[in-house]
């Protein structure tokens, strides 16, 4: 009972934090779309999260925690490297990798790094709308230290500092960032809930030789010089996003409802309010055979264009080592079909 107690007014207190953080000056009848920085930040990392459409933040058992909720790098039992890619539209690539720790027995260490690359593209311009024929790229870097401590046997906590760095062109800006998140395994029914505040930061702004001008005073009058003058951009904070999600068993060797020593079925349902954008939900549900082959489906609800994902998943040993395998698929409408592979090396 004491237990119970303590965890509830854990939970309440994250709940109540974000709930601080979430607030915003923008009127109600304003988008709150493209005000933020740093939207690489918000993409799905991991080939299990993305076939599952995004419902991990309770569920998340791998290294990709370090991206979803840093309270998941407390499941890893030893040494475990990660790594994922994703392929998207347009020739954009993205992409990352960690590493995680035991340091002792409640306490884990971990560290990651997101990247994403637009690929050369061309300049164009009012002058040359069909393009200059000089060339750019945009390229985005997160790069994480996180730590996850285990208070219980039920109860898991974490939290990530991290450096975000993007480059457009010549032009680059700067930013830290802070997240933190839960796990709790209620003891009821199999059912699991998860929390995570991501990307709570300072403020990065744009700066680069292309942002020099010259600027004519007077057009009025002619003959007077040009006078050098810099564009000045705005400050802007990295996305801020807040995440509640459950997941529990309905069939397997853990679940109360229906014992199944081969096979488990799992569901999954998040909720995900972005300071930048409307309230939106994942949900997917998971198929496990003996826990070496999983397939998976999830959707999308309320998003501009990712909807239906799907993959699977398998469960190996390499000399003794643990392998983790995982693939998926995810539909973006207009944008088409988007696949992502993730590998995992040690659990």
């Amino acid at each position: 009972m004491h237990f119970m107690k303590r965890s509830f007014i854990i939970t309440l207190i994250l709940l109540f934090t974000a709930a601080g953080f979430a607030q915003t000056d923008i009127p109600e009848d304003i988008s709150k779309v493209a005000t933020r920085a740093g939207q690489f930040l918000k993409m799905e990392v991991g080939a299990k999260a993305a076939s599952l459409g995004g419902a991990h933040v309770a569920g998340v058992n791998d290294l990709s925690a370090l991206a979803w909720n840093p309270a998941g790098l407390a499941h890893i039992s030893q040494q475990s490297f990660y790594g994922t890619y994703t392929s998207l539209y347009a020739g954009i690539q993205h992409g990352f990798v960690a590493y995680g720790t035991k340091i002792s027995h409640s306490d884990y260490l971990g560290a990651s790094v997101t990247y994403l690359n637009s690929g050369e593209m061309e300049v164009t311009s009012l002058r040359f709308p069909d393009g200059s024929g000089e060339f750019f790229y945009v390229s985005n870097l997160a790069v994480g230290l996180s730590y996850a401590r285990k208070l219980t046997d039920r109860l898991s906590i974490g939290a990530t500092a991290k450096f975000v760095h993007e480059t457009i062109w010549r032009e680059k800006a700067s930013a830290f960032g802070f997240d933190i998140g839960s796990q709790f395994d209620t003891g009821i029914k199999g059912i699991h809930l998860g929390m995570a505040i991501t990307n709570f930061s300072t403020k990065m702004k744009f700066d680069g030789p292309d942002l020099n001008i010259d600027v004519d005073t007077d057009p009025t009058y002619e003959g007077n010089p040009d006078t050098p003058a810099r564009l000045n951009t705005l400050e802007w904070s990295l996305p801020l996003v807040f995440r509640l999600g459950i997941m529990a068993d309905v069939m397997g060797p853990r679940s109360e409802l229906i014992q199944n020593q081969k096979h488990r079925v799992t569901v999954y349902f998040d909720g995900n309010d972005p300071l930048d954008n409307v309230l939106r939900f994942n949900t997917g549900v998971e198929y496990s055979f003996q826990e070496i082959l999983a397939l998976r489906a999830g959707y999308h609800l309320n998003y501009d264009t990712a909807n239906f994902s799907a993959g699977v998943g398998l469960n190996l040993e390499l000399n003794n080592m643990p392998l983790n395998i995982d693939y998926a698929i995810v539909s973006y409408g207009i944008l088409g079909f988007v696949n992502q592979v993730s590998i995992q090396i040690g659990l």
